[in-house]
């Protein structure tokens, strides 16, 4: 009798997990549904927002909202993966609208394409110089130092790199990264160029501006040896 009850329970048992597997599988069809419709809505939105770009671009190309439509064309495709065709809206916005404050915007991204995605470092330096260069009292210009200076060190072009370095640090001296870069310099200055008597100036500027800074303690010994005269490794 309980052998009985106990197949009939475990038959119960297999048929409501059957009813449950059965539910959960229409629920998961009809919400992938709900998905893909979902993502079709949004492909068909892109759609159209682009054309609307691109109509402004080609109907009123000296109107104020030009220059934004250009570099939203340009954002689009980045965001794609379209990297040539991000990079050519960015350089009809550089060509069309020199003066516009975007184009500082339009600069970076098309930098940073180039160093992250397209493994291009000289294109890359290019348009990080210009942006510094043309812009360089936009925000996104301190970006463009520090990674002008982080391309070149990577380039092994360290005397370029400290020259960027050393513009972040005078330009911005409150901005935290700071103690980092005098590290920086510090030690390509002692490494790289193998100028003991720089190397120890910056070093010491840490020590003396940033005591308070992690960085502090590395050059602490540092600057230790070196007035020694003994080799860091």
């Amino acid at each position: 009798m309980v052998r009985n009850i106990s197949t009939l329970i475990l038959g119960i048992t297999l048929i409501f997990a059957a009813c449950d597997k059965k539910d959960s599988i229409e629920s998961l069809f009809h919400e992938a549904e709900k998905m893909e419709s979902d993502i079709l809505n949004c492909v068909n939105t892109i759609a159209e927002y682009r054309a609307n770009y691109e109509k402004i671009l080609l109907d009123a190309p000296d109107s104020e909202f030009a220059p934004l439509a250009c570099y939203k064309l340009g954002k689009l495709n980045e965001i794609f993966g379209h990297y040539k065709d991000a990079i050519d809206f960015y350089r009809k916005l550089l060509a069309r609208y020199p003066e516009n404050p975007i184009c500082a915007d339009g600069l970076f991204n098309m930098a940073q394409i180039y160093q992250l995605h397209l493994n291009e470092n000289d294109e890359a330096i290019t348009a990080y110089t210009q942006l510094v260069h043309f812009y360089p009292d936009e925000k996104v210009s301190l970006l463009g130092l520090l990674q002008l200076g982080q391309v070149l060190s990577k380039e092994e072009k360290w005397q370029d790199a400290i020259y960027y370095f050393q513009s972040i640090v005078e330009k911005y001296p409150d901005q935290p990264i700071c103690d980092d870069l005098y590290f920086r310099m510090g030690d390509i200055l002692q490494q790289q160029l193998k100028d003991t008597t720089k190397a120890i100036e910056m070093y010491q500027v840490v020590v003396d501006k940033f005591s308070n800074s992690t960085w502090a303690k590395y050059c602490q010994p540092r600057l230790a040896k070196l007035k020694q005269g003994g080799r860091i490794r």
